[in-house]
């Protein structure tokens, strides 16, 4: 039975506040910064072939929604700041969000797909922390207020993950125009 590591998301643009971001991360001991910035609305892990296709087809039906606006913005830390294991960038999610993601977790239940129920925290990892440093609590502290733009999402893409020595490598399994108003 062959499987696909697999998550749905949706593409943040490289402003010049998460570049920034990004380029004071990397300059901290013992963090590792994600190249690939992206928004996981759903994490599925190790999925059946046939099943990845089958949530495809069904994933469709997603197009009949209409884009919706992304505000990108604060700097924070799971499980806290005070002990970071990863570095993220709030999100701030516009209509019909919800309602696309209320579509999703019924799409996954229907086809037997488990994926984190936990309650969504809009964010995107922009690393994780191998050892916690002041310089990294400095970095936490100075850009909590962080305001990295906002953008228009009209694309949901469901991603292949495959998991190497140097992190984990994303591709688009298939991509879900929604309705540009």
């Amino acid at each position: 039975m062959e499987t696909v590591r697999s998550f749905i998301s949706i593409k943040i643009p490289l402003t010049p506040s998460v570049r920034k971001v990004q380029g004071k991360l990397r300059e901290i001991k013992g963090v590792n910064v994600s190249d690939d910035v992206h928004l996981t609305l759903r994490f599925l892990d190790e999925v059946e072939l046939r099943k990845i296709k089958e949530l495809s087809e069904c994933m469709r039906s997603l197009e009949k929604y209409h884009s919706f606006k992304v505000s990108v913005k604060g700097l924070g830390a799971f499980p806290n700041v005070k002990d970071p294991r990863i570095i993220w960038i709030g999100a701030d999610m516009g209509e019909p969000f919800y309602d696309i993601l209320s579509e999703l977790d019924i799409m996954l239940d229907a086809s037997s797909i488990y994926y984190d129920k936990k309650p969504f925290k809009a964010h995107v990892t922009m690393g994780r922390v191998k050892s916690p440093s002041v310089e990294l609590g400095d970095l936490l502290s100075e850009e909590k207020n962080l305001d990295a733009g906002s953008f228009v999402c009209s694309e949901i893409i469901l991603m292949g993950s495959k998991l190497t020595s140097r992190g984990a490598v994303h591709s688009a399994i298939s991509s879900f125009k929604l309705i540009k108003d």
